[in-house]
């Protein structure tokens, strides 16, 4: 049995002592409120899955020494969808039918995300999304919702920052032609930067390429031998993790020097790993920064028991699951204050269900790392963070507000 199976039974066997040590530790007369959570603790999703059970943990721990949402003890209920989406649908049944849930988290990926959010919605019991950023996630249902900021957002929110920020008005962009992420995140982001610059053509040279390539010499002599001809200012890199640093190693080596703007799957550790100096100066938009302003008091306090417990900062990625996990939180925590306690104790489990799903078309969190609510559909308004590498290392950069990036006029739905 390999270490990563390992992990995932002893993760459920721990939530359910969890379970029974909370609910005498709080209050053994009210019940246990069960927030489902499904996430990739095995497979090849494990890495980022592993990093949101760590930041759910957090969450759980920081709700429960506080005395449970109302009073009630919250408990995680934490099944491994083993990176495959049938699993995830299935798990998402046990979650429903055997735990029985009030509300899930989950995802990581849209094919994991929608797997599971469409058992929930069928259910009628809301879902969030914690890690797939293709804005049509919310399209399942009305019972789905997202945490992350979708990628018509973040293409929107780079488009209008590059521009004003620096004045790029002509670009060029490598397009992951093999991911569903780099290739909508290109158009997204081409399709605004026409609309803010009012160019017909600010993105003049498309480079394709495919997830994992590992030689860009074609590309880059094209992008070379195009600078000065086409007047290109920028190189955008809406890419993964590991294609990134690559690219800009490679292209420092062929003495291009031209700024480097990235998104938010290039937040890893293997940006500065495998890149070195030559990410150094580079930026890229995110959803999380440890160190950016205006973290709400829970945020402060989240961080805090992240680092004691874990010895580094927590990730922008991981950090969805904490977002995801609070926001559920504080709606059920509002369903409670405002419907009473008699209500909660005596209502069916799907009234709950459908009660924290309007409660979740109402709120604008303060137990989360910024203030985030939803519109009908249910995408997120969020702000959007900027990193920089400086001193070979990630450091807070700015800060967009999600009303700074969506000004009026401008549309905010997917499109296909």
């Amino acid at each position: 049995m390999n270490k990563l199976r390992l992990y995932g039974i002893w993760s459920i066997i721990i939530t359910v002592m969890f379970f029974i040590l909370i609910s005498s530790a709080i209050g053994a007369e009210k019940e246990p409120i069960k927030i489902g959570v499904i996430i990739s603790i095995t497979g090849e999703a494990a890495e980022m899955g592993i990093e949101n059970k760590r930041t759910i943990d957090v969450a759980v721990d920081l709700l429960n020494a506080k005395g449970g949402i109302k009073g009630y003890p919250v408990v995680a209920i934490v099944v491994d969808g083993q990176s495959k989406p049938a699993v995830f649908a299935t798990k998402a049944h046990r979650l429903l039918e055997a735990f029985k849930v009030v509300g899930g988290i989950g995802g990581n990926d849209i094919s994991y995300a929608t797997a599971a959010g469409e058992v929930f919605q069928d259910a009628k019991t809301p879902f969030l999304d914690i890690g797939g950023t293709t804005a049509t996630i919310p399209l399942v249902g009305d019972y789905m919702f997202m945490s992350p900021i979708p990628d018509n957002d973040q293409g929107r929110a780079v488009a209008k920052y590059i521009y004003e920020k620096f004045g790029y008005d002509t670009v060029a962009i490598f397009k992951d032609v093999g991911s569903a992420y780099g290739t909508k995140l290109t158009e997204y982001i081409i399709h605004f930067l026409k609309g803010f610059t009012g160019k017909e053509n600010p993105v003049p040279l498309v480079l394709s390429y495919n997830t994992g390539d590992s030689d860009y010499t074609a590309q880059l002599t094209r992008l070379k031998a195009s600078i000065d001809k086409l007047g290109i200012q920028a190189i955008i890199l809406p890419t993964w993790p590991q294609d990134a640093p690559k690219i800009a190693k490679q292209a420092r080596e062929l003495a291009i020097n031209l700024p480097l703007v990235g998104t938010d799957g290039v937040d890893t550790s293997a940006l500065i790993e495998v890149g070195g100096d030559a990410v150094e100066g580079m930026i890229f938009s995110t959803h999380f920064s440890a160190s950016q302003p205006g973290l709400t008091g829970f945020a402060k306090e989240f961080v805090e028991e992240y680092i004691k417990k874990e010895g580094e900062e927590p990730g922008a990625f991981g950090t969805m699951g904490y977002d995801a996990f609070m926001i559920l939180a504080e709606t059920i925590s509002l369903v409670i204050e405002q419907e009473g306690e008699e209500w909660w104790d005596n209502a069916s489990l799907a009234d709950k269900r459908i009660v924290i799903r309007d409660g979740l078309l109402k709120i604008k969190t303060t137990w989360t790392t910024q203030p985030i609510n939803f519109v009908s559909e249910g995408w997120p308004k969020r702000g959007l963070v900027w990193k920089v590498i400086k001193d070979g290392a990630q450091n807070f950069y700015d800060f967009q507000t999600y009303e700074s990036y969506t000004p009026e006029g401008i549309e905010t739905f997917p499109f296909m």
